[in-house]
């Protein structure tokens, strides 16, 4: 006989493979049958504020169930931090310390984290020019292998914590809200090397786990990224995001679909 929590998975895996062919739960399962609290963790920077909110809404709004939101985006949120606090169980912010039992509960995970810890001595990274008016140092791709790594190493850990349980991860890189910026000060070229490198190698450590991933770079900046986001009132301090980029990056995740990445 299944048990209750077998019932639930496999619920959760027809409705989530249903949704990637554009089916939603409310049109597709029985009415009644599937009545749920869904649980979303997003593990990001400042530059993720909001969107835990918005992406839960959307999530309702698509799939007819309540989100229970766990929300880690926090100021100068390291890779290296997230990675250090998920295998040895320590960290020094205390607002991580419930991140591994939270993900072990999640059927939803969305994470963008910083490079700035990620660190390989023998090819330092140097791009915190850009967020002035200098041309940057070291931007290559090489620079961010250990930032790649990082991420890796932290997808392989929530997939660990899931234990073979059915979860929708998602992830994304960061955009660029200084275009005008950069233009003035003629280091637009070499600041956009630099975030194409590092949002490359996001992409890269989640395509090795099939993770979909969304590039706010390209969404929020055109594809040639020189469309300013300031301007579209996607920005409301001159960094973070407005009301309207978090519903616009929601909506843009709710299109990828809700069927689960990891099944294993």
């Amino acid at each position: 006989m299944f048990s209750q929590k077998k019932i639930w998975g496999l619920f959760l895996f027809i409705l989530l493979s249903m949704s990637l062919n554009g089916c939603n739960a409310k049109d597709q399962l029985p009415k009644g049958v599937f009545k749920t609290t869904w649980q979303l963790v997003v593990i990001g920077d400042s530059s993720l504020f909001g969107l835990a909110e918005a992406y839960g809404k959307q999530i309702e709004k698509d799939n007819d169930v309540i989100v229970e939101i766990k929300d880690y985006a926090m100021p100068v949120l390291r890779a290296s931090t997230v990675l250090e606090v998920l295998q040895t169980g320590k960290s020094n912010n205390i607002r991580l310390a419930t991140l591994s039992d939270d993900l072990k509960e999640a059927e939803f995970v969305v994470m963008f984290t910083n490079p700035l810890g990620s660190i390989d001595p023998e090819n330092p990274l140097d791009f915190e020019s850009c967020f002035g008016c200098d041309t940057p140092g070291a931007c290559q791709p090489e620079v961010f292998t250990q930032y790649e790594a990082d991420l890796k190493a932290i997808w392989e850990e929530v997939i660990k914590l899931r234990n073979g349980k059915a979860t929708v991860l998602r992830a994304t890189d960061i955009y660029n809200p200084l275009v005008s910026s950069w233009k003035t000060c003629n280091i637009f070229e070499a600041c956009d090397i630099c975030w194409l490198n590092m949002s490359n190698a996001a992409r890269s450590a989640a395509e090795s786990y099939q993770i979909p991933f969304l590039s706010r770079y390209d969404a929020f900046n055109g594809l040639n990224h020189e469309e300013d986001p300031v301007e579209k009132g996607f920005i409301s301090d001159g960094e973070h995001t407005t009301k309207l980029a978090e519903d616009f990056t929601a909506q843009l995740m709710g299109e990828m679909g809700y069927a689960p990445t990891m099944l294993r």
